[in-house]
């Protein structure tokens, strides 16, 4: 057990590290907003079930092009849901996670270094905590029995369902915001007021990982519905690539997410023309079979973002644009929603609407220098067998369509993807600023 001088040494330690992240967090403020858009969705009510169908299972791409701080391209494929027989742990697991409100969630990554201390040939499963919860009367020394005594309880099965054999390695107590993208939890169970448990075992490859962990946790009928699925098991064979698997409490549900991140370094200079696909090594994407014969259009999105060293904005699409998430006929049509066209960064998510496969050519972005002032507008192809393009008016009119007042009726799903979730636990981990 650690003592209360390795405590302010970890203290010490984060301060340090703090200066280090302190140029990103421009950066990551815009990356927990990724996901802020469809948040406007989770508020919309419901309609008529024969219009939409709740499916708890939901399939995300992200693709972050980031010329600004790494010169990197980082791309990661997430299946997330809140019913733990899609992902599977068992129901005496989730309710021992559920008994104890202390606990915020629990992450397993073969990252490597996700705490002080731990090194890059080892991975982790951490248990995490809210600091106020386990200090009481008893400070730093409390907060460090509490959490491990806590762990101690849950962390025999835990090594049971994902068949590793993890011990005991430090406490560790997150003592600045910054690092609420560490854990790719978008400040949920990491950055200032967190706790966590940290268990450590040798490392294991990705692919590895990837074979054993599906096999045990993903659905059989999620593994044979392709989709994004078999796009995760392509990445997963990458070198570099990280496997990371999250249980979030999220209310009164769980998250259970299963993603495989993977970063190419130095290859980032080039922005002005994207294909989002070829970063997967594939030429066209489909949804998973699992959502066949269902109404659930926003269960697969595609999110693009591009972090430009200048100001840049959208020029081309080689799709429909959607203009407006709350009407039935926009989001039945896949194109792309821009939910930041312009600036320091571009946020774009692409909806398949009622397609089951998409194209690389219909994921083809263009991409220009904004000098801040002039007028947002960009060309998009409707109809790519002909060629035809439309010029639409300013991007910043976007979402201001009449929708009617009989249109937000609509409802869209009770559960989005959690996109905030999306950024890569070894990209911010292994950041470095450029000066």
């Amino acid at each position: 057990m650690q003592n209360y001088t390795s405590d302010l040494n970890v203290i010490e330690q984060s301060r340090k590290l703090n200066k280090i992240i302190r140029d990103s967090w421009c950066m990551r403020k815009k990356l927990l907003s990724l996901g802020a858009i469809f948040g406007i969705i989770l508020i919309m009510p419901f309609a008529s079930g024969q219009l939409f169908e709740k499916a708890t299972f939901q399939e995300s791409a992200l693709v972050i092009y980031d010329q600004q701080y790494s010169n990197s391209v980082i791309t990661s494929i997430g299946l997330e849901t809140t019913d733990n027989q899609e992902i599977k742990f068992t129901d005496e697991l989730i309710q021992k996670i559920n008994d104890n409100e202390k606990i915020r969630a629990i992450v397993f990554t073969n990252a490597g270094e996700c705490v002080i201390g731990v090194t890059s040939e080892e991975q982790c499963i951490m248990i995490n905590f809210d600091y106020q919860q386990l200090k009481g009367d008893g400070g730093i020394r409390m907060v460090q029995d509490s959490a491990r005594a806590m762990g101690n309880e849950i962390i025999g099965q835990l090594n049971e369902e994902l068949g590793v054999d993890s011990e005991f390695h430090s406490t560790f107590i997150h003592t600045v915001d910054d690092a609420n993208l560490l854990l790719e939890t978008s400040g949920v169970i990491s950055g200032r007021g967190a706790v966590s448990a940290t268990f450590i075992m040798p490392k294991q490859s990705t692919d590895f990982l990837f074979t054993d962990l599906a096999g045990k946790l993903v659905t059989k009928e999620i593994r044979d519905g392709q989709g994004f699925y078999d796009i995760s098991k392509k990445l997963s064979k990458n070198d570099e690539s990280i496997i990371s698997i999250s249980i979030i409490k999220t209310g009164d549900e769980n998250l259970f997410i299963f993603k495989v991140t993977n970063e190419m370094k130095e290859v980032a200079d080039e922005i002005s023309r994207i294909n989002v696909l070829e970063n997967f090594g594939v030429n066209e994407i489909s949804r998973s079979d699992v959502f066949d014969g269902k109404n659930v259009p926003l269960n697969s999105v595609i999110h693009l973002v591009v972090i430009p060293s200048e100001p840049a904005k959208i020029d081309t699409i080689a799709t429909h644009a959607i203009t407006d998430l709350t009407t039935l006929e926009n989001i039945s049509k896949r194109g792309w929603f821009f939910s930041s066209p312009a600036g320091n960064s571009i946020d774009a998510k692409f909806l398949f609407g009622q397609s089951k496969v998409i194209p690389q050519d219909e994921l083809r972005v263009e991409i220009g220098p904004w000098d801040g002032n002039s007028e947002l507008s960009f060309y998009s192809v409707e109809d790519i067998p002909q060629n035809e393009k439309e010029e639409y008016q300013s991007i910043e009119d976007f979402g201001k369509k009449e929708s009617g007042d009989d249109q937000s009726q609509y409802a869209v799903l009770a559960i989005i993807i959690v996109i905030g979730i999306g950024a890569a636990i070894f990209y911010l981990k292994g950041y470095k600023p450029k000066r």
